[in-house]
């Protein structure tokens, strides 16, 4: 759902931005706000208050929905829950972690920080409405009022990825012990929630709310694909528990020596071995990767004049030990946003380890265990 990142500024060490899909909604506020909710709480408001008070409550949704990120951010530092960004997105907002909590009382406390936030600025809000001394402020602030309270309640069901699901998650996986079950059965609630909202959204849309039938079944979509991504997460986790980059990493790699003409490159390795991405050794050490399209910009009457070491690309190839935890290579793969890992240790290539590889082991393991269950 994520598009492209607007970064904004950084608080307390956490970097936070705007999702381009924010302003979507951002206008959509504005205009609902304007157009029909503070004119419908102050009969006589004239159309230039009205769009002011609409750009000052999608500002507060804004302030309010931050502060409810931040507070899962800060609870997640506590329990050493490394957290990259806080993002702000077209369904709100998220602290993106680098992984999944550690154990059910992290879980927990992490997830109902959120609401805990959310209440508090629906009380101190509300207040702040009872004492002002304009019925265009008390407007303002009694609709933030309202909006935080709703947010806190819808976030409470217990629907993963809400935070009432991830509550409902670590109370599972406390009681049981068993992080996959209690993942398995919120992930589920997540997708029932989200197909409740899927067909309260057609329901609405076939009754005439078009906006509000079309905005549910987008969020239904959005809780269905969430539920789903945390799932096969879990399926990751628990698959490759233990496990380290050598035990999935293919050994003895085909790899082209730095002095190879290209000619002879794309002859003998691009079109016979028909992968896109070969490890370059010197004299037994790894040297680089050499890529179909660096090749490529080589026209074919110049390659039998350059090696394999004359189009190595600057930047340094993502490279992990042997010795390294799988879904940590896992994270150094998102981080790179590659697929593919060479396996170097002391300067020497050991192996390569791809995204393929790594789901033909989880894809396996699933397979002997699911026929190993009994019916």
């Amino acid at each position: 759902m994520l598009t492209k990142r607007i970064d904004l500024f950084t608080i307390l060490g956490f970097r936070v931005g705007l999702d381009l899909s924010w302003f979507v909604i951002a206008v959509l506020v504005t205009w609902s706000l304007a157009t029909g909710y503070f004119p419908g709480v102050l009969p006589g408001l004239g159309p230039q208050a009205a769009w002011w008070l609409g750009a000052a409550g999608a500002l507060g949704l804004f302030v309010s929905i931050l502060l409810h990120e931040f507070s899962h951010a800060i609870v997640a530092r506590r329990f050493d829950i490394p957290i990259r960004n806080i993002t702000l997105f077209i369904f709100g907002g998220v602290a993106e972690m680098e992984d999944e909590p550690p154990d059910a009382r992290s879980e927990f406390f992490m997830a109902a920080a959120g609401p805990v936030m959310s209440f508090a600025l629906a009380a101190l809000f509300w207040g702040v409405a009872s004492l002002a001394p304009s019925g265009l402020a008390g407007a303002l602030f009694g609709y933030l009022a309202l909006i935080n309270l709703v947010l806190a309640v819808f976030n409470l069901v217990p629907a993963f990825p809400l935070d009432g699901g991830r509550i409902f998650r670590a109370a599972m996986w406390g009681w049981t012990g068993d992080y996959a079950r209690a993942t398995r059965i919120a992930a589920g609630l997540g997708r029932g929630f989200g197909a409740v909202l899927i067909l309260l959204g057609v329901w609405n849309l076939v009754g005439g709310a078009s906006f509000a039938g079309i905005w549910q079944a987008l969020i239904g979509l959005f809780v269905i694909s969430a539920a789903g991504s945390s799932e096969a997460h879990m399926t990751m986790r628990t698959g490759l528990e233990g496990l380290r980059v050598r035990d999935l990493m293919v050994r003895q790699p085909i790899a082209v020596p730095h002095d190879t003409p290209l000619e002879r490159v794309v002859e003998d390795y691009f079109y016979r071995h028909r992968h896109t991405v070969f490890p370059v050794v010197r004299h037994g050490r790894f040297a680089g990767c050499i890529r179909i399209e660096d090749v490529g910009r080589v026209p074919p009457e110049a390659r039998a004049g350059r090696t394999a070491q004359d189009v190595l690309p600057e930047e340094s190839p993502a490279t992990v030990p042997p010795g390294l935890p799988a879904m940590e290579a896992l994270r150094v793969m998102q981080s790179r946003g590659t697929s593919r890992l060479m396996v170097v240790e002391d300067g020497t290539l050991r192996g390569v380890l791809t995204m393929r590889d790594v789901m033909a082991h989880l894809t396996i393991r699933e397979e002997l265990e699911g026929r190993g269950r009994p019916a």
